[in-house]
C-alpha cells in the first residue's frame, strides 16, 4: 500500500475507531442526535448505463475534492449506475460505519439480495470509503449542530454517491499469493486483499437495488446492517404487545432495512440499441418451459440485439400471424414476448418464424417453444 494510500485510510477511519472506543469504554447514553427517532430513510434512483460522475474515479483521493463531472450516462452493456444521498444525521451516529449496496434479480425479494458493494470505515474495508466525513463539532448562528462534510479540512460538497455495476462492485476478501494443487495456502500470512465481484448485473433481467447502514464494529469484522428501532410491529394490531413501545413484549422494526431503501422500479440492463439486424435473435432459443427472468406465473422470451425502433412479426411454421409486437425504445436493445398471441392466449410447443423490419432492413429467423 503506497504512503499516500495510507495517509488517507488513517485520516478516514480514525475518527470511527476512536468513536468506537469511547462506546465500549463507557462514554455514556448516545446523544440524541443519534436516536433511532427520526432515522432517514435513504433516497435511491437506479439507471441503465455508466453514469459519468462515479464515486469510484480515483481510490487515492476524497471523493468531496474534486471537480463534479458532466452529469451524463455513457452506453455500455450490461452497467447499471446506482445513486443515492447520504445523509449528515446518520453519519454524526457514534455507531455509523457506511453505506452497503444490495442487488437482486427477477424479483424484489429482499431475502435473496446479494451484497455487491460496501463504503465502509470498518478497518476491514481498506480504501473503500473515498467520501469527506461529518464534522460533528460545528455549530450554526443559532448555536445548533449543522454537521458538514468536510474533507482536508475543507468544507465539500459529495452528498450524492454514484456508484457504477459492475465497474467498481465487489467486496474484498484474503487471498493466498501462493497455493498448493488443493488450494491451500504454501505459507503462513502470505496473503493478500483481492477485490471480488459477484457476477451481473445481466443484460435483460429486472434487478432492484436497495442501500443500508453498515454499524460500526466494535468487537471485531462481523460488518453486520446498523439495527436501528422503529416502532413495534403493529402487524396484529397489537394482540402481543400490549403498552405501546414495550420492546420486551413486542418487538421493534429495523428502520435500516433493504425494503424501506429500495429503489421504487426494477432497472434493465443493455446494450443499447443496435443497427445492425444480423445481430438480431432470441435468447433463450430454444424456450424450455422456464426461464431466469421469468415473472411469478408467466413466461417470456427476448428479441434482442434491436434497433431503436423495429416491428417484430411472429408466425407459426405454416405461415399464420401469431403476434405483433411494435419496439419503440431508444435505450433498451430488446423487446419481450410473453409467449401469448394476439388474442392474449398462451401459444403452443413448435417451430416459429420471426420477422424483424426496420426503417430499411428486414431479418428473418427461426426459433423454438418447448413447454
Amino acid at each position: 500500500m503506497q504512503k499516500r494510500d495510507r495517509r488517507f485510510l488513517l485520516r478516514s477511519i480514525l475518527p470511527a475507531i476512536g468513536l468506537a472506543l469511547a462506546l465500549t469504554a463507557g462514554a455514556g447514553p448516545v446523544p440524541a442526535h443519534a436516536a433511532g427517532s427520526g432515522f432517514p430513510r435513504i433516497p435511491v434512483w437506479a439507471f441503465p448505463g455508466a453514469f459519468q460522475d462515479s464515486s469510484s474515479f480515483n481510490p487515492r483521493r476524497c471523493v468531496g475534492e474534486w471537480q463534479p463531472r458532466p452529469d451524463s450516462i455513457r452506453p455500455q452493456a450490461r452497467t447499471v449506475s446506482v445513486r443515492f444521498l447520504r445523509d449528515r444525521r446518520a453519519e454524526a451516529r457514534p455507531d455509523f460505519a457506511g453505506y452497503r449496496i444490495w442487488r437482486v434479480v427477477g424479483t424484489p425479494d429482499t431475502s435473496q439480495m446479494t451484497l455487491i458493494r460496501r463504503f465502509s470505515l470498518n478497518i476491514d474495508a481498506p480504501l473503500t470509503w473515498r467520501f469527506s466525513l461529518v464534522d460533528t463539532t460545528t455549530l450554526d448562528s443559532t448555536g445548533q449542530k449543522t454537521y458538514p462534510f468536510k474533507c482536508a479540512g475543507k468544507v465539500v460538497h459529495d452528498s450524492v454517491v454514484t456508484f457504477v455495476d459492475p465497474d467498481s462492485n465487489g467486496n474484498y476478501v484474503k487471498v493466498c499469493r501462493r497455493v498448493d494443487q488443493f488450494g491451500r495456502c504454501l505459507s503462513r500470512g502470505d496473503s493478500v486483499l483481492k477485490l471480488v465481484a459477484p457476477p451481473g448485473p445481466h443484460d435483460g433481467f429486472r434487478t432492484w437495488y436497495a442501500i443500508t447502514y453498515e454499524a460500526l464494529n466494535v468487537q471485531d469484522n462481523v460488518n453486520l446492517d446498523l439495527f436501528v428501532p422503529g416502532p413495534p410491529d403493529t402487524s396484529d394490531n397489537y394482540a402481543r404487545c400490549g403498552t405501546y413501545g414495550d420492546t420486551t413484549t413486542c418487538p421493534r422494526i429495523n428502520l435500516n432495512n433493504k425494503a424501506v431503501n429500495m429503489i421504487a422500479a426494477p432497472v434493465e440492463p443493455t446494450g443499447g440499441p443496435t443497427t445492425n439486424l444480423l445481430q438480431v435473435s432470441v435468447v433463450p432459443n430454444p424456450y424450455r418451459a422456464h426461464e431466469a427472468w421469468d415473472q411469478a406465473a408467466a413466461n417470456e422470451v427476448h428479441f434482442i440485439n434491436l434497433p431503436a425502433n423495429a416491428t417484430i412479426k411472429i408466425y407459426t411454421a405454416a405461415g399464420d400471424l401469431v403476434v405483433k409486437l411494435q419496439h419503440d425504445d431508444p435505450v433498451r436493445d430488446f423487446e419481450r414476448w410473453d409467449l401469448k398471441n394476439q388474442s392474449g392466449k398462451d401459444v403452443a410447443s413448435g417451430i416459429y418464424v420471426y420477422r424483424v423490419e426496420s426503417a430499411a432492413l428486414t431479418f428473418q429467423n427461426r426459433f423454438v417453444l418447448v413447454r
